[in-house]
């Protein structure tokens, strides 16, 4: 809560996407010692991969997340067997329709 990396309940498109219908059971958020890497598991889209640092290293911060999007896919794939889904048309497939193609979304503050 202090870092400000937990998501809330109340979202009322979440709610009418029936996004929120388990909530809080089933959601987690794991991050590296720095908190400069983390996942979000089942907020807004099952998964969510996050890099971020301070300051201007907009490549470090890009770097980090290839690698860790490399990693993240891997070992789903070898637990479950299965890929990121994504589609030749609108890219990878999210619950959020605002998040197709990449679902890349990216900020420097």
């Amino acid at each position: 809560v202090d870092d400000h990396f937990l998501f809330v309940s109340g979202d009322r498109n979440l709610i009418a996407a029936g996004m929120e219908r388990d909530w809080p059971e089933g959601r987690g958020i794991f991050h590296n010692k720095e908190k400069t890497f983390l996942v979000w598991v089942n907020e807004e889209d099952q998964t969510r991969i996050i890099s971020m640092q301070k300051g201007g290293d907009v490549k470090a911060v890009f770097e980090r997340l290839a690698r860790a999007i490399k990693a993240v896919e891997e070992s789903v794939k070898k637990e479950s067997g299965k890929e990121f889904m994504c589609d030749e048309k609108y890219g990878y497939i999210h619950s959020c329709p605002t998040n197709l193609g990449t679902g890349m979304r990216a900020s420097v503050h």
